[in-house]
């Protein structure tokens, strides 16, 4: 028992020189990590709906029920920090084309330009008729703040036998 008074005391007389050290911010807001997407397809429905940063558009369209095509996750296979780190995560990263959507060039601007794998599924998947400037593939397309209302166009899904 003395051994854990001494101890208790100690704590006691400590605690008060730590508040200090601890950040006071508060938490993020669920408004703060939320941003909208609109879903418009190829028959005319629209649906606005809630996602979160981070998320891609085929988790949040996967999340709501929308379905865009099918894809297979997959972890990425490298992250950038900034302009000189790259990291390695050794994921697979894409791996299917079928979840091509269409975004709007104001929203393009916006997202990073599209990787030679997902330059490469287009290719594959979809004849060069089905896709275009605009054309990136759900998955491939990380939210963040300032696609808060993104308009996402849906094509008519591909005709695969497969599935």
């Amino acid at each position: 028992k003395k051994g854990w008074t001494m101890l208790l005391s100690k704590a006691i007389r400590v605690a008060p020189r730590m508040v200090g050290q601890f950040s006071t911010a508060a938490a993020p807001m669920v408004s703060d990590v939320t941003v909208y997407v609109n879903f418009l397809d190829h028959q005319g429905y629209r649906a606005k709906v809630p996602g979160r940063i981070g998320q891609t558009i085929y988790e949040v369209a996967s999340m709501h029920n929308i379905h865009i095509g099918y894809q297979i996750s997959s972890d990425p296979i490298s992250k950038v920090h900034n302009e000189r780190w790259t990291e390695d995560l050794f994921g697979e990263g894409l791996m299917l084309g079928h979840d091509q959507i269409q975004i709007p060039k104001e929203w393009l601007a916006k997202i990073p330009p599209r990787s030679e794998r997902e330059e490469e599924l287009l290719e594959v998947v979809w004849t060069e008729d089905g896709f275009n400037d605009s054309s990136r593939l759900s998955q491939a397309v990380t939210l963040t703040k300032e696609l808060d209302g993104i308009l996402v166009y849906l094509p008519s899904p591909v005709d695969d036998e497969c599935y």
